[in-house]
């Protein structure tokens, strides 16, 4: 899908939102829909014309990357540009994406531009952008092979005495030496009585024999986020070990089995959820099954309870049950997997298998 079909699905929406254009400041979309990289700037988008405005530092960058927009040099208040120039009409209905704009922001839209009706919306690139293309795909999938390489290359440091800040900063490493941009976020390390916390930051807490080890961690690649999470016992796994792991590997895979173009977010979530709740954990599983990847690594769909939307052909969604015991230890298993018309692929090659290192 080239930058141009973003824009005309993007301006499809624009009647029934009751729009005559969208003034775009998130600058995630503003890469979606332009190319443009740097961090500054911001779009207007109107029926025939779209104009791009960042400041000096980006003259280059922008001449180069940026489609199908007129780039205007400016200083910070892209809002003057716009007042300015006339670029807008009296009484026009002017969206803006109301989960990015500060209560600051809005009030100097209100002040330079007051005669413009200034429209709030919510979600609207977010999804468009749900629907990934080939070239996303296999922006994607090269992220996600850049992880699985490094998961196999990190696993002879995964040993009793290991420090989870140590792991934490050698799969950063690791990531840029196998081509990665860097990672897709900090990576989760979780050992013992702290892979309890889903969010675990890596700290100084050495791996223990009988520690499960929660591992949740991706490469970024052409600005696109993988997203994958195993779990390794240390040492030795004993039968609760056992139990756990294999409850939420079944859910996993209840998960992928159910996925696929049609099936809601939340009856995704139910595949996953059913099977943990059935063995007795279901208060021990205290997040959502998964979310969309793409330019960012939390995007739309939501994969939870909440999402009674279906999943369309070519969305890339998370498929991550989990069970977490306090003071004991967690267990999540998390593919990054493609949508499509009558299944689901998961595009993670790691195993799944329970690794006692």
């Amino acid at each position: 899908m080239s930058f141009s079909n973003r824009l005309d699905l993007l301006k499809n929406h624009f009647h029934s939102h009751n729009l005559d254009g969208l003034y775009v400041t998130n600058l995630t979309n503003i890469r979606y829909l332009t190319g443009f990289t740097g961090s500054a700037g911001s779009l207007l988008i109107l029926d025939n014309k779209q104009y791009f405005f960042t400041d000096g530092r980006y003259i280059e960058q922008s001449k180069n990357q940026v489609k199908n927009a007129t780039v205007i040099i400016s200083g910070s208040a892209h809002y003057s540009e716009i007042r300015s120039k006339n670029l807008l009409n009296d009484n026009m209905s002017i969206g803006f994406e109301s989960d990015y704009v500060s209560v600051n922001l809005f009030s100097k839209f209100k002040e330079q531009l007051n005669k413009v009706k200034w429209i709030p919306t919510s979600g609207i690139i977010e999804k468009i952008a749900a629907v990934k293309d080939r070239l996303e795909i296999e922006s994607l999938q090269t992220a996600i092979d850049i992880t699985d390489e490094v998961f196999l290359q990190i696993i002879p440091d995964l040993k009793e005495g290991a420090v989870e800040k140590e792991i934490a900063a050698k799969i950063s490493y690791l990531f840029k030496m196998n081509g990665a941009e860097g990672d897709s976020y900090e990576p989760i390390i979780g050992s013992g009585y702290l892979g309890a916390l889903p969010h675990a930051r890596p700290s100084s807490k050495q791996f223990e024999r009988g520690d499960f080890v929660v591992m949740d961690f991706g490469a970024l690649y052409n600005g696109y986020h993988a997203d994958m999470t195993r779990t390794i016992v240390i040492g030795e796994a004993t039968s609760k070990h056992k139990e756990i792991y294999d409850i939420v590997l079944k859910s996993q895979l209840s998960g992928i089995e159910a996925a696929k173009a049609g099936i809601t977010g939340k009856e995704l979530d139910s595949a996953c959820r059913s099977v943990i709740n059935k063995a007795g954990y279901g208060d021990k599983f205290i997040h959502s099954t998964g979310h969309g990847i793409g330019l960012e690594v939390h995007t739309y769909p939501r994969v939870s309870h909440i999402n009674e939307k279906p999943l369309l052909e070519n969305y890339v969604v998370t498929i991550e049950p989990g069970i977490y015991l306090e003071g004991w230890g967690g267990v999540r298993i998390e593919d990054d997997c493609w949508i499509k018309i009558d299944k689901c692929e998961p595009m993670n090659n790691s195993t799944k298998e329970m690794l006692i290192l």
